[in-house]
């Protein structure tokens, strides 16, 4: 006679003790979690921070306002600074692109020439037409790098820890640096530009005279070695440019710092690293579609509900690219271009928000660095040891603290 046994039975879902095992279904998140291309696609949302697009209003406000200080001693109609920088920095970047890809698909030289030629035309053209005045331009772009630098250290800790912190804290962390974001860039520029005089000036030193050309001929070479740390200089600072701001503001570096983890991180995963900003760029670019979408939309609204039962409204709510004539007319194109400027503002967000999420993502591929390990202040680097127990900044603290006040 059998008897039924009164233990505990184990079946395909009690995992041997008797007890139902929970499951819960597989999600996106699971799928998605080891894999790095996918952090990509939060770059819209992060952009989208209030923080963010209020430093991106003011940064291009600030900068735009500077660049036209030029017309303070320059006629009316005439451009300015800030104008001509603005199209010869967009005619210079496609025209460098479109002549650089041609000599390297063609072996052209002449096109090769062509492409390193926009470099020094635009700052040819900013003395030519400015003298002195064209030093407002870096100015301007130093507001554009300060901003781009508070910017990047908010999608730093909002991406590696989940915190956010004011646009106060992230202007001041930026222009502690100034120095670094500005001369990540122009200490570059400024090297090239020593080279150049250099060669030039031995130039027409060996072969401005008969007699010494041959001499010219024969130190040639050292032209050449000088020209290639130029050429390579350019061609490192144009492909790492994504990165060195984000690795200030995640790092917490200087200008060298950033400029030696750019000039490795191109070359060590060149593929790679273009897909991320491709793909960037197709995720940034759409998200700006649809910002400038939206905002046209509410302009559009306005105006033609403000204008419905006007017999006369003002020319603008009609035609509002028309310049403005009178007071009233100066206000309305005020507001009628604040939804556009807003959506600007965000475009700008979207630039520096990806580029710090492309760099979180290349140095984890480079270096094997977690995501989440970002300069803090107060913060051993790499440790989650503080150095001063009053300065409130370690990220854990400050994430716990997050979720409790979410509990709450």
């Amino acid at each position: 006679m059998s008897t039924a046994s009164s233990g505990p039975t184990s079946g395909p879902h009690s995992g041997g003790t008797g007890q139902p095992r929970m499951s819960r279904p597989i999600a996106l998140a699971d799928l998605t979690e080891d894999l790095l291309w996918p952090k990509l696609l939060r770059v819209p949302a992060l952009a989208l921070r209030p923080a963010s697009i209020t430093i991106g209003f003011f940064g291009l406000l600030i900068a735009s306002l500077v660049g036209d200080l030029s017309k303070l001693w320059r006629p009316a109609n005439s451009l300015s600074v800030g104008t001509l920088l603005s199209d010869e920095l967009e005619r210079g970047a496609s025209g460098f692109w479109r002549d650089l890809m041609r000599g390297i698909q063609t072996a052209d030289g002449t096109a090769l020439q062509s492409a390193f030629g926009w470099i020094v035309r635009i700052p040819r053209m900013l003395w030519e037409e400015f003298s002195w005045g064209s030093l407002i331009a870096i100015a301007s772009v130093a507001v554009l790098l300060i901003a781009g630098g508070a910017i990047s250290r908010i999608a730093a800790c909002d991406f590696a820890h989940g915190v956010r912190i004011s646009w106060v804290e992230a202007l001041g962390f930026a222009i502690r640096r100034w120095v670094s974001l500005v001369f990540c860039f122009a200490g570059p520029l400024l090297i090239v530009a020593i080279i150049y005089a250099v060669l030039a000036a031995a130039g027409w030193t060996l072969f401005s005279i008969g007699w010494m050309q041959f001499i010219g001929a024969a130190l040639f070479v050292f032209a050449l070695l000088g020209a290639t740390l130029a050429v390579a200089l350019i061609v490192l600072t144009v492909l790492g440019a994504p990165l060195m701001i984000p690795a200030i503001a995640c790092e917490g570096a200087d200008a060298i710092e950033a400029m030696q983890r750019a000039y490795a991180y191109v070359p060590a995963r060149p593929i790679r690293y273009a897909l991320y900003v491709l793909l960037t760029l197709a995720v940034g670019m759409l998200a700006i579609a649809v910002a400038v979408a939206v905002a046209s939309g509410i302009t559009s609204f306005a105006m033609v509900a403000v204008g419905a039962w006007v017999k006369e409204p003002p020319r603008l709510l009609m035609y509002p690219l028309t310049p403005p004539s009178n007071a009233t007319e100066w206000l309305l194109k005020l507001w009628i271009g604040l939804p556009l400027a807003i959506a600007g503002a965000y475009a700008f967000s979207v630039l520096f928000t990806g580029c710090t999420v492309i760099y979180l993502v290349l140095r984890r591929v480079v270096d094997g660095q977690t995501m989440t390990d970002i300069w803090v202040p107060g913060v051993v680097p790499g440790t989650a040891m503080t150095t001063d127990t009053s300065a409130g900044a370690n990220p854990a603290d400050a994430s716990v603290s997050r979720e409790a006040a979410d509990e709450d």
